[in-house]
Parts: structure tokens; sequence; C-alpha cells
């Protein structure tokens, strides 16, 4: 364990996770409002939280759609805004697996795509307690 990294606490963890929980529920509570409001239905925005895992490019794909800047346009910005989480999400896999089991690392296309799925709550989560057993 890390000098300054928190002692494991399961107690305390589990309070992590459910504040996180809460407001990750309500971004996605405003989100849906956000979207409908920006005219998409209510298919689309699920679609939209399916597909796209971080909450910031949802808002800006909704935002620009919103302003009339077109598909493209909102894809484009919607990527290039979660395109960060793959950067956090390539570190934490030197984190969620830890070298001495290295046989059991991600490597290649299959660490990008697990990158993909990585979001600022669980980065911060997991760069709390790194280096726990």
């Amino acid at each position: 364990m890390s000098a300054d990294a928190p002692a494991a606490d399961p107690a305390g963890i589990n309070a992590r996770a459910l504040s996180i929980g809460i407001a990750v529920g309500a971004y996605a509570i405003s989100f849906g409002a956000v979207s409908v409001a920006a005219g998409l239905n209510v298919l689309q925005a699920q679609a939209l939280s399916a597909l796209m895992f971080t909450g910031a490019s949802q808002f800006a794909f909704v935002g620009v759609v919103a302003a009339g800047g077109g598909l493209v346009a909102a894809v484009i910005t919607a990527w290039l805004l979660g395109l960060r989480n793959g950067l956090y999400g390539l570190h934490l896999a030197t984190v969620l697996v830890p070298a001495r089991r290295p046989s059991e690392r991600l490597r290649g296309w299959r660490r990008m795509g697990a990158a993909q799925f990585t979001i600022d709550e669980s980065t911060a989560m997991a760069m709390a307690y790194e280096g726990d057993p």
C-alpha cells in the first residue's frame, strides 16, 4: 500500500461508492431532462446512455445537437471529450491488475477497449486505493 493511500475500509469504500452512485444518478436524471428538452426522444436518450459511457460527452453531444450543430459535429465533440477517459483507463489498467500478475494484464486492443469504460469517478476511487492488496 502506498504511504498516502487510505487503509482498506470496506464500510468507507461502500459509503464512497454510494455517494458516487447518488451523484451519477442525479446526472442521469438531469441528462434525461436535458435530452428531451433538446428534442431527443426517450429512446434516443437511452441509446446515448447505453452507448456513451461518459456523462460529459453525453451532455456535449446533446448541447451541440440542440444548438443545431449537426450530428457529425456532435459525435466528434463527444468523442474528443471522452478521449480523456481513455487516457485515464490506460493508467488504470496497471492499477486494477497489479504487476504481480502480469499474465492477467490487458494488452493491445483489449486494453484500449477497456479504457473506454473508465469515468472520472471510477478513476478517483481506484487512484485513492492504488497499491492496496
